[in-house]
């Protein structure tokens, strides 16, 4: 209840869909920071900011009817000269309709046949705790030591799917709403690819990876979107940046690292790109530090180490004390090479040279083996070339820090959606060899449409 209200005072449905996400993001930056200044302050719990946010939503619904009864008076005393509009007529907000709707009722219908289950317990050890305490305190008692430093924003959220009156949680409903703001943030970075033919964007809807997030309760979809966007954002528009731009994206890759500090290696490309292509304005780059890193305190992450440095005895302690990484640089680029194998082997090779390794959740699948070998065929092209040094960075990153190449695919979520989004975009530029590559991602989409709806019946019968 509390980011609906929220959504409402910062009117999120309004503009274009780039700028409906930031309002959205923002409408969650705004309460995370409640919350976490209420956990620090002891005063006031997930229940009574209610009040302050829905004093909130009403001055917003108050303020923007009053800027519209103001404008519809200047314009009515100087009328302004006719516009032409001049939006790009090709560009695709959305996958087409049905494809969107078929995904949906199989989300739809796996989670009202089962049971809320977790990829992994903590998640919803820590949506009971937050209900319980109405905070994001930290539990001293708690056996998983994941539960509190791994958990925060994410399970905040789940924690605030109740509706005032009624004691069952929404929480049974994550996967549709993950999906909704995962297609507003494709339509957020369609428009900077300018793809014209709808149904490629099917591509984005068949991700075996993204699936899995639709269905179990984890925070890796929900951490890759804004880095998501933010990775579109420097790659595709460049020096075209404004100083506001520059400072928007760096915000979304900010608030990604706070949701997931994994998501450090994507914050830093994202960076890197803003001082390479603004490097002649120091003022560019400086707000986009600053940016970033309101966003890093937005998502939790300074919440988080303070935490760990008062319960745990060190702001890095939890995570270090969890193990899972290399020992050596030997061991790191075994890891690298396994994650690269881990890629294009649709899960099928990795398991078996390096039995024990990786994780749930599936692989990327066709659609990127598809992505990459578009990508790679047009490297001379300057968005293309781009995207794969961004992704690239990125993959590198990942599989030099985490050593299970399966966990490591779904935190690598957003530089593949880039690459996938790019892919796309350079068929439509390649007129000589479009209406192959156009049949190549056809038969993916069949495929891994069909690999979705094979899991979808497992998850079923597990039910």
């Amino acid at each position: 209840m509390n980011v609906l209200l929220l959504a409402i005072g910062f009117r999120a449905w309004t503009g274009s869909a780039l700028s409906a996400f930031l309002r959205l993001m923002a409408a969650i930056a705004v309460f995370s920071l409640e919350l976490q200044l209420a956990t620090w302050a002891h005063v006031g719990n997930l229940r009574s900011v209610r009040l302050i946010n829905l004093t909130a939503a009403t001055a917003g619904i108050l303020w923007h009817a009053y800027r519209r009864a103001r404008l519809r008076r200047t314009e009515s005393a100087h009328p302004a000269p006719a516009t032409v509009n001049v939006s790009h007529p090709g560009i695709v907000r959305l996958p087409p309709l049905p494809a969107v709707a078929a995904l949906t009722l199989v989300v739809g219908i796996l989670a009202l046949s089962r049971p809320v289950t977790g990829a992994d317990p903590y998640h919803l050890h820590r949506v009971d705790q937050i209900t319980s305490l109405g905070t994001l305190a930290y539990d001293p008692a708690a056996l998983d030591i994941k539960v509190n430093a791994l958990a925060g924003i994410y399970e905040l959220l789940l924690a605030d799917l109740r509706i005032p009156g009624m004691s069952t949680a929404l929480v049974r409903l994550h996967g549709l709403l993950a999906l909704g703001l995962y297609l507003l943030s494709v339509a957020a970075i369609a428009p900077w690819i300018r793809v014209r033919r709808r149904w490629t964007f099917i591509a984005w809807l068949i991700v075996p990876v993204v699936f899995h997030q639709l269905v179990l309760v984890k925070n890796d979809l929900f951490g890759a979107v804004p880095g998501f966007v933010a990775l579109a954002w420097v790659v595709t528009r460049g020096r075209e940046m404004s100083w506001r731009e520059t400072a928007a994206a760096a915000a979304l890759a900010g608030f990604a690292v706070g949701i997931k500090i994994s998501s450090a290696p994507l914050a830093l490309v994202v960076g890197t790109f803003v001082v390479v292509d603004h490097w002649r304005n120091w003022r560019i780059a400086g707000m986009a530090f600053l940016a970033g890193a309101a966003g890093t305190v937005a998502g939790g992450l300074l919440f988080t180490l303070i935490e760990n440095q008062v319960v745990y005895g060190g702001a890095m302690q939890p995570y270090l004390s969890l193990g899972n990484r290399y020992q050596d640089p030997g061991a790191a680029m075994v890891g690298v090479a396994r994650f690269a194998v881990s890629l294009v082997d649709l899960g099928t090779l990795t398991p078996r040279l390096w039995p024990g390794r990786g994780g749930w959740g599936s692989t990327f699948g066709l659609p990127l083996i598809w992505a990459l070998a578009v990508v790679g065929l047009h490297w001379r092209d300057r968005q293309a070339l781009r995207a794969l040094m961004a992704a690239g960075g990125c993959f590198v990153a990942l599989a030099v820090t985490y050593p299970d190449a399966d966990i490591a695919h779904r935190m690598a979520i957003a530089p593949a959606l880039l690459l996938i989004g790019v892919a796309l975009g350079c068929v439509e530029r390649d007129a000589r060899r479009r209406d192959v590559l156009r049949v190549a991602l056809l038969v993916v989409i069949v495929l891994s449409a069909l690999q979705i709806l094979r899991s979808a019946v497992q998850y079923a019968h597990l039910a």
